[in-house]
């Protein structure tokens, strides 16, 4: 909808106008009438009016005035000149004023709806074309935003990335100057089964929005984006704002911590990597707050963390060799208890290191699980890697870390164990069904194992092992169960029976009876028939 605004001293004029115009037509809203230009004015400011029409000679202020004022308000308004004064004295300041229109009274009806139908036309046009140059400055804005966030992609998935300053300005878009880089990482932990990728993006959108808001002023340029349960930014700003730039990042950290109703039971540790002075180091930067991160599983999460001093302290003790040695004897014989023993006794001798780092321990686990995987080669080996990693990647204690091994070696060994267990009982169990579809036959256990897909020799121990009685014993069974239901259920002779459950000799079927039943089966007829 296009709105318009009368000026003029004449009221019958206004009202002349508004009884002409075709409004609706049109899809204008006459929003009001003013009788003098100082009224016009303040009626525009309010109404946020795109069409003016007003005469040219008014009390207070003239409608040349007005002009001026109004173009000087709202630039790009539609004007209309309607004036008694056929002046081209007044036309000509009209239209250097920027006026759409003139039209002299008396007011013709065809003229002025021609008039307005022109300026309404002008008015959707520039507001289609605002409307498509806004589209195109969002993309190009958003496009903008993809490119300079590639950085901290880059930076997480290319260990070997080289950047200098001109690389971060013609690459990156990223305004680099001489002065300090610096990378932020902050981590989301949460419990299992607590996950929620919306949750993560709001609090991310919201932690984004702090950073911005608290630290742009501070930095030559900030970048800050999420990739999955972390949210990372580099920073570059004049060395003299060092101390500004950690008190503002705690400030940002402090602020976030206390909004409950973005971040729920989810907890966020903040690492800041190393004050760097080139683009070239900013790698260094980046790797450093992976590893501060890590000091959380030491110090607690919730807390601003960077990297202390000290070294390594773990490889001195060859925690890797040992439980690698351990746990193969383990494995040797799948004994779940030598597999505990072995995880604890690794992270007690972890915390009872002096000086250990959080991010060796990290390390260390994340070793332990691979060289697992690795000794039992699995099939899907990468797949499982990453599926552990991530795993130690959400573990926020030491304890939480290494039970998080063990359940994961137990998870995988008692796999193992029970498709060993069904490996074993399957061809004993397509061995009963075989012997109770065939029982009437003469089969034999070479027979039978040969169905199973095994040696007689195997065979034989597996099946006693799974029943407890043997293949020729159990057999027998078989038969003596078939016969005594046809004893009970059928009038058949004991010669007949004893050659339906698989028998050729009556007296040895007899004798086999009376040992399994107590009974010959003359006797168990009388008894149960």
């Amino acid at each position: 909808m296009v709105k318009l605004v009368v000026a003029d001293d004449e009221e019958k004029v206004c009202r002349l106008i508004i009884a002409l115009g075709e409004w609706k037509k049109l899809g204008i809203e006459v929003v009001g009438t003013a009788s003098n230009g100082i009224q016009a004015l303040d009626m525009i400011n309010r109404e946020k009016v795109d069409i003016l029409i007003t005469d040219i000679r008014m009390p207070g202020c003239s409608g040349l005035e007005l002009i001026e004022k109004v173009r000087k308000l709202s630039p790009d308004i539609k004007i209309m000149i309607v004036s008694g004064y056929a002046n081209f004295e007044y036309a000509q300041n009209a239209i250097k004023q920027g006026c759409s229109e003139y039209l002299l009274k008396p007011i013709n009806k065809a003229a002025l709806n021609e008039a307005l139908a022109k300026m309404v036309a002008q008015i959707e046009a520039s507001r289609k074309n605002n409307l498509a140059f806004q589209d195109f400055q969002n993309e190009r804005k958003e496009e903008m935003i993809k490119i300079r966030n590639m950085l901290i992609q880059n930076l997480l998935h290319d260990k070997t990335l080289q950047l200098t300053e001109e690389v971060l300005k013609k690459k990156y878009y990223f305004d680099a100057r001489p002065g300090i880089f610096q990378v932020i990482a902050v981590k989301r932990d949460i419990s299992e089964g607590d996950s929620s990728q919306n949750a993560t993006s709001l609090i991310w959108q919201k932690m984004e929005e702090i950073f911005l808001r608290e630290m742009t002023g501070e930095c030559y340029d900030i970048i800050i984006a999420a990739s999955g349960d972390y949210l990372y930014g580099v920073l570059n700003y004049p060395a003299r704002n060092g101390e500004k730039i950690r008190k503002s990042v705690r400030s940002c950290f402090n602020q976030m911590l206390g909004r409950n109703d973005y971040l729920g039971k989810a907890k966020l540790s903040l690492a800041l990597g190393n004050a760097v002075k080139t683009a070239e180091e900013i790698s260094a930067s980046f790797s450093d707050t992976g590893r501060a991160l890590s000091e959380r599983l030491m110090e607690g999460a919730g807390k601003v963390l960077e990297l202390g001093g000290g070294s390594e302290v773990l490889f001195e003790k060859r925690l890797v060799d040992k439980f690698t040695r351990s746990l193969g004897n383990a494995l040797q014989t799948l004994d779940i208890e030598e597999i505990k023993n072995t995880v604890d006794t690794i992270c007690q001798e972890t915390l009872e290191t002096p000086g250990v780092h959080g991010w060796e321990i990290l390390e260390l686990v994340c070793q332990c699980g691979c060289i697992f995987i690795m000794r039992m080669g699995f099939p899907d080996k990468a797949e499982l890697q990453n599926e552990f990693v991530n795993r130690c990647d959400n573990c926020t204690t030491v304890g939480e870390l290494f039970q998080c091994l063990q359940d994961f070696i137990l998870g995988k060994v008692n796999g193992i164990v029970a498709k060993r267990e069904e490996d074993s009982i399957r061809p004993v169990r397509l061995a009963k069904q075989y012997i109770h579809n065939h029982y009437q036959e003469q089969i034999t256990l070479e027979e039978v194992s040969e169905y199973v897909g095994l040696t007689p020799a195997y065979f034989s121990v597996l099946f006693k092992k799974e029943t407890e009685i043997g293949f020729a014993k159990y057999l027998i069974n078989e038969r003596i169960e078939a016969a005594k239901d046809l004893l009970r259920e059928t009038a058949l002779s004991v010669s007949e029976i004893c050659k339906k459950v698989g028998y050729n000799d009556q007296k040895h079927f007899t004798r086999l009876f009376e040992k399994n039943v107590g009974v010959r089966p003359a006797v168990y007829r009388k008894l149960y028939g």
